[in-house]
C-alpha cells in the first residue's frame, strides 16, 4: 500500500471507532480489494496504537501492537491447503528466514511488552513476519 497523507493518518489515528467507516478513504469505492483492506486495517491499527499511547500514558499505561505474519496455528494449517495456499506458500519460501512463526515467539515479544523489561516501549508495532514484508518491498516478493 502507498502512503497515506498526514490528514489520513491522523483521521484513521483519532476519528472515534464508530465514525471509521463515514470516512472518505474507507469508501467501498476507494477500496481497491481485500489486500487493500486488510493493508488498511492494519495501518489504522498501527496509527491508532501511537495515539491511544499518548492517552493512555496520561494513566502510566502503555499501549502497543504485534503485528505477526505467518505463524503455524491451525488456522494457518487450513490456510496453507486452502485456496491462497499457494500465495501463503510462496511468502513463507521467499521471506529472509524462510520459514513460518512460532506461537512462542509471538508470545516472546509479548511477554517482553508486558514485563520490567519492556518498561519504555509504547506506541510502538512490534512486525514480525520473518521478513515478509522486507521481501515485498525490497526482495523476490517486490512488485515488478
Amino acid at each position: 500500500m502507498t502512503a497515506l497523507t498526514s490528514e489520513q493518518n491522523k483521521a484513521l489515528a483519532t476519528t472515534p471507532a464508530d465514525q471509521l467507516l463515514a470516512l472518505p478513504m474507507l469508501q467501498s469505492d476507494q477500496i481497491k480489494n481485500s489486500l487493500h483492506a486488510y493493508q488498511l486495517s492494519k495501518r489504522g491499527n498501527s496509527l491508532r496504537v501511537m495515539a491511544e499511547a499518548v492517552r493512555w500514558g496520561k494513566r502510566c499505561a502503555r499501549v502497543n501492537t504485534i503485528s505477526p505474519g505467518i505463524v503455524i496455528t491451525p488456522l494457518a494449517k487450513d490456510e496453507l491447503i486452502g485456496p491462497r495456499g499457494e500465495g501463503y506458500r510462496r511468502m513463507i519460501e521467499l521471506c529472509p528466514i524462510g520459514r513460518a512463526g512460532t506461537p512462542d515467539e509471538i508470545a516472546t515479544v509479548g511477554a517482553l511488552l508486558m514485563s520490567t523489561d519492556g518498561a519504555f516501549i509504547t506506541g510502538s508495532d512490534f512486525l514480525i513476519d520473518g521478513g515478509v514484508t522486507s521481501a515485498y518491498w525490497y526482495g523476490d516478493l517486490a512488485p515488478k
